[in-house]
């Protein structure tokens, strides 16, 4: 609630009530105005009566500050009705009318659309926060070989995401306490003295989180009270981590000050404690590397199927805003145009995740053979290319019957890759050359060939995930892409190769089965 009142006592007056007194949902003429989604036009009022109809706590101040007309008009969102704005006039003898009333829905259309764009840039800024943390949290957890290394991603991806330097894991060990694994900004002192608290008993069904935002107005926590205070701790929550219904221990979040947990605080937090409950368990229980790995695969997977409800809801209400912004110049279109441009980046790593654990786990990837000409499929990988590489030169070569059954949708996949990765690698003042041979009667060849160099060392991985962007630097994907196209390429039955020297350049081989 926002108002204005030019005398500063009443607008004093007006800022206390509205914090002390607010307005409830359909309480005095504004709430009719909600209700019924009108306007409101008294361009006369009657004091008496006018005060006698109002919330109790507003009448001193409308006895003190009189209000002789009045107007309200309701804030749409997309046909809802979000609020109201009103004027009123303080003068005996002043009045409105219809066209003033008009002219103030104008003005509530327009302050409607400005409220509800704020709203979509907050909710797109926090979902991209969202989603980046789990990335994060992701790559860093399918790469482990150490359970160390998963307690310092998940503390890393607490902490930036909830705002806070204090946050810890504990876990039941063989005699059933609670025990500390890693912590960070707490004293040794504090550790030594918590450590064994827990809210949820051993054999707890379905542990919900428990939220304390006040440390001190919690009376099942006073006998930790000058701790508390000793370690500057205002307010804390502890997080649940289960896995297969077994609950494994607590994920800690403490703040010095008291705290108001949000929806998306507590949902984000609840995320990573349910993947974090499996991937301990499992480092726990199995010895060997080859499981430790499969099962990081089988949580790339799941964990990229959770980052795309943020990414979706981040790159949605960036494409809503740029389009109600098109056109007008505003400042905000650039940012959203940044954010919508990493959201698709995003949206590529997390394909890669899934098909990363599809290929491993899954059974490969499976295509769907259609009729489909590999000369077409390589003019539309170029011809997108050059929009993003204006400044680079493709040579194209078509030989012979390009024709065959694939699945022609992974295979744009496979030939944007390799031509993407030689335009990013390949040197700026060498082109980029493209061919496709079919004069073969039983395969289509295609290669794809920059003047950049991979190191040697590097060329026996290169297909390997996660280690093919190593020689990259600056790299921002996942490494898996070189890997992806070897599986689709596997999957279609054909053979996919790589050479690079300092003479010829690197050059990547496709055959291709008709």
């Amino acid at each position: 609630m926002a108002h204005y009142h030019p005398n500063a006592e009443a607008q004093a007056m007006l800022q206390a009530l509205s914090k002390s007194s607010p307005l409830q949902s359909g309480e005095g003429l504004s709430g009719t105005v909600v209700s019924t989604g009108k306007s409101a036009l008294i361009p006369h009022i009657d004091q008496a009566t006018f005060a006698s109809r109002a919330p109790s706590a507003y009448r001193d101040f409308l006895e003190r500050f009189p209000t002789y007309a009045v107007m309200i008009a309701p804030l749409r969102v997309r046909g809802r009705v979000i609020g109201t704005m009103a004027t009123t006039r303080i003068r005996d003898g002043l009045s409105y009318s219809d066209a003033d009333l008009e002219m103030l829905e104008g003005l509530a259309d327009r302050a409607a659309g400005a409220i509800e764009a704020s709203r979509l840039y907050k909710a797109t800024e926090d979902a991209k926060a969202r989603a980046e943390q789990l990335y994060q949290f992701a790559h860093a957890a399918v790469s482990a070989d150490r359970v160390e290394h998963v307690f310092e991603a998940a503390l890393t991806a607490i902490g930036n995401s909830l705002k806070t330097g204090r946050s810890a894991i504990l876990l039941f060990d063989d005699d059933g306490v609670m025990r500390f694994r890693a912590s960070r900004g707490l004293s040794e002192d504090y550790r030594r003295a918590v450590e064994g608290h827990t809210p949820w008993p051993r054999d707890a069904n379905a542990p919900q989180p428990v939220l304390v935002p006040d440390v001190m107005a919690d009376v099942s926590l006073a006998s930790y009270g000058e701790l508390f205070r000793r370690e500057r701790i205002g307010s804390l929550a502890f997080i649940p981590i289960v896995s297969r219904g077994a609950l494994l221990g607590k994920f800690m979040v403490y703040y010095e000050q008291a705290h108001s947990y949000s929806p998306n605080e507590i949902e984000l937090a609840g995320t990573i404690a349910n993947h974090l409950g499996p991937i301990l368990a499992r480092f726990s229980a199995v010895g060997e590397l080859e499981k430790t790995i499969r099962f990081n695969e089988l949580f790339a997977g799941v964990l990229a199927h959770d980052l795309r409800n943020p990414l979706a809801s981040m790159m949605m209400a960036s494409q809503v805003m740029l389009m109600r912004q098109e056109g007008q110049g505003d400042p905000n279109a650039k940012p959203l145009s940044k954010i919508l441009a990493s959201g698709q980046r995003m949206s590529v790593m997390i394909d890669q995740l899934l098909d990363f654990t599809r290929s491993r786990v899954g059974g490969g990837i499976q295509i769907e053979r259609v009729a489909t000409n590999l000369a077409d499929l390589c003019r539309q990988a170029v011809s997108e290319l050059e929009i993003v590489h204006p400044d680079r030169k493709y040579e194209c070569s078509y030989l012979g019957d390009n024709d065959g059954s694939w699945d022609a949708d992974r295979l744009l996949q496979v030939i944007s890759n390799l031509v993407a990765n030689a335009s990013q690698h390949g040197r700026a003042d060498a082109p980029i050359r493209v061919t496709v041979d079919g004069r073969a009667s039983d395969a289509v060849w295609f290669e794809i060939q920059n003047k950049g160099t991979i190191p040697p060392s590097l060329l026996q991985t290169v297909f390997d995930p996660f280690r093919g962007t190593n020689h990259r630097h600056g790299s921002r994907g996942l490494g898996l892409g070189l890997f992806i196209v070897k599986e689709i390429v596997r999957a279609h039955g054909g053979t996919v190769q790589v050479s690079s020297t300092d003479e010829a350049g690197t050059t990547f081989t496709v055959r291709l089965p008709r």
